[in-house]
């Protein structure tokens, strides 16, 4: 099965890449990085007065520090990457606007969560013993790659800039060292624990537990060792590189471990039951549930366990003995499956839940899965059960593959911010004539869902704002040319400003995802039951788009308005004035009056 791996690792690269181009942009839980390595790469980070000057962090701090590591790294790569390009004409830093480059910084962390995925399947094909024995080699790796390509949330959030993404090929890295009995593998995931989000560390911790103590696969006191290790190094690399950008004395996860788990402040967010991760959060990550399925099936063996290795020990030159050491990676994959279990377990009394915090359990229950499977697959020539539990295994496989592109298709239509953002862009180029200051205000609601540094025109003459306080708003109300607001201006009903709604003009509408409906697309299948064949045939060939047709299943509504300022310079609208309170029988009684007049002048004309 190693003929297939180079096709699967391109199809695994091509999925991440298709999710990437149709979902370019980028919500609010990612944007701390991504804001961080667009003032990396756009500023510099020296002298530090830059970064106070320049930095988004400064004004946006956000509930509690994150590190700027992995900003850091990524901003490294993607420089080198734009100096090359620079060398071909191509300079990304240089565009009127940088979708470019920023899809740059998602693209090579993708490529760097894609070749860890990779990582994993080679170490445990290196260790299957079966492989050893059996005409068919790899079979382990094939399968695990084969059902990675189904899961949707591991591949459309590879290249999205979230803490748990960015230290995601490092655990993963981690977790390839220790599926070939390499305990140094503890020490990556405890410095990802330190720098990046402190789940991991405890993830660190119950491995290692589980690793000594229930299957007796290493140490207690070296895994502490490798533990401590990685914590520490990673503590110090974050207190240098922290320090500097925040401008204090800081290590952010010892903060957001404090705001999060000591003060429980997380809670503001939301608090769900302990069993929502397993009742609801790891169903919905697999989805349709066929690795759930499999998880079981693939305890029944152990790749790695091969018996024994024979040493033989000469020392004693009169009598050569053999001892039985055990393989390294002997339960190795048992002991990070149980290690998952009891992680999410331990997350579980932690009352906010994210399906975020248990991400990096999918490539394990993924490998376990495909285990089992690989077990199954191996009695396909002699028994019937087998061939069916088979074809039903890459039956789910095939449908939760269509399942996520769907999935992925529908989701990119859940960046307004990004799409009224590109339509102020537009505007702005088509309209402004000559050099000359622009206000562009952004709402929360707009930048929650799209907006980020790297959209905006490279352009002296534009600012764009961000302020979130009514009370500051108010202070620049009269200076702003442009308007991004999720309130609808429409006759005496604003929802949030107090401003005089007759001052702008309705320019753009960004709508968002609300739903799915097939009542379109069957009323298009219906209109074309006389000639399916015929229709299909315009799909193929380009006549009818296969992107329409998509385009019918999905129920979008407003969400975002674009305004500008329809008064002109040195015009002054007065305010307006109050009302005045109506008398109804007043106004009754001077109606009547306005009647028998006429009707007095009726009957004169009359006679």
């Amino acid at each position: 099965m190693y003929g297939y791996n180079k096709l699967l690792d391109a199809a695994l690269i091509g999925l991440i890449s298709f999710y990437l181009i149709i979902a370019p942009f980028t919500k609010v839980e990612e944007s701390f990085n991504l804001q961080a390595i667009h003032d990396i790469l756009n500023y510099g980070i020296f002298p530090k007065q830059t970064i106070e000057d320049n930095y988004d962090h400064i004004v946006f701090p956000g509930a509690v520090p994150r590190t700027f590591v992995g900003s850091l790294v990524l901003a490294g790569i993607v420089k080198v990457i734009n100096t090359v390009t620079s060398v071909f004409g191509y300079d990304l830093l240089q565009q009127s606007t940088q979708n470019d480059l920023q899809l740059v910084v998602r693209a090579v962390l993708g490529l760097l969560n894609a070749f860890s995925l990779i990582q994993i399947r080679e170490s445990i094909n290196s260790v299957t013993f079966r492989d050893r024995k059996s005409k068919i080699k790899g079979l382990l790796g094939f399968w695990y790659s084969v059902l990675l390509l189904s899961q949707f949330h591991i591949l459309f959030y590879s290249t999205r800039t979230l803490p748990n993404f960015i230290a995601l090929p490092i655990v993963n890295l981690a977790f390839s060292k220790l599926l070939k009995g390499d305990i140094s593998g503890l020490t990556w995931l405890a410095f990802c624990g330190a720098v990046f989000r402190s789940e991991i560390g405890l993830f660190a911790v119950i491995i290692a537990m589980v690793s000594s103590l229930i299957f007796g696969q290493s140490n207690i006191v070296i895994n502490v060792i490798m533990l401590a290790s990685g914590a520490v190094i990673g503590g110090l690399l974050s207190f240098v590189v922290d320090s500097y950008f925040w401008g204090y004395l800081v290590v952010p996860e010892l903060s957001a471990f404090q705001f999060n788990v000591i003060l429980n402040k997380s809670a503001a967010w939301g608090v769900e039951p302990w069993s929502a991760y397993f009742t609801k959060y790891i169903w919905g990550l697999f989805r349709p549930p066929v690795i759930l399925l499999l998880l079981l099936p693939g305890l029944v063996n152990d790749p790695a366990d091969d018996g024994q290795i024979i040493s033989k020990d000469s020392s004693d030159k009169e009598k050569e003995t053999e001892k039985v050491i055990p393989h390294p990676a002997k339960n190795s994959l048992r002991v990070l499956f149980v290690s998952s279990i009891l992680f999410i377990v331990a997350l579980s009394f932690q009352g906010h839940k994210e399906w975020r915090f248990i991400t990096y359990i999918i490539p394990i229950f993924t490998l376990q899965a495909a285990n089992g499977l690989g077990n199954i697959a191996m009695k396909w020539s002699i028994s019937w059960s087998s061939k069916l539990l088979v074809i039903i295994a890459v039956i789910n496989v095939a449908v939760a593959l269509v399942f996520s592109l769907f999935m992925g298709y529908f989701s990119s239509f859940n960046y307004p911010g990004a799409d009224a953002l590109l339509f102020v862009n537009q505007y702005i180029e088509s309209n402004q004539k000559e050099q000359s200051n622009t206000l562009v205000h952004l709402d929360v609601a707009a930048c929650m869902t799209g907006v980020s540094r790297f959209g905006e025109l490279n352009s002296h003459y534009i600012t764009y704002d961000k302020t979130e306080t009514e009370v500051e708003l108010e202070k620049i109300w009269n200076d702003i040319d442009i308007l991004v607001s999720e309130d609808l201006i429409v006759g005496s009903n604003p929802k949030s400003f107090a401003f005089d709604h007759t001052n702008w003009e309705l320019l753009h509408k960004s709508q968002i995802f609300r739903g799915i409906t097939i009542y379109p697309l069957l009323y298009v299948i219906q209109k074309e039951k006389d000639d399916y064949f015929g229709f299909a045939q315009k799909i193929i060939t380009g006549e009818e788009s296969l992107l329409k047709l998509l385009n019918l299943l999905v129920i979008t509504d407003d969400y975002l308005y674009v305004y500008k300022k329809a008064i002109e310079e040195g015009e002054v609208i007065e305010d307006k004035q109050e009302p005045a309170e109506v008398d109804v029988d007043e106004v009754i009684e001077e109606i009547n009056e306005q009647i028998d007049s006429v009707v007095e002048e009726i009957l004169s004309q009359e006679d």
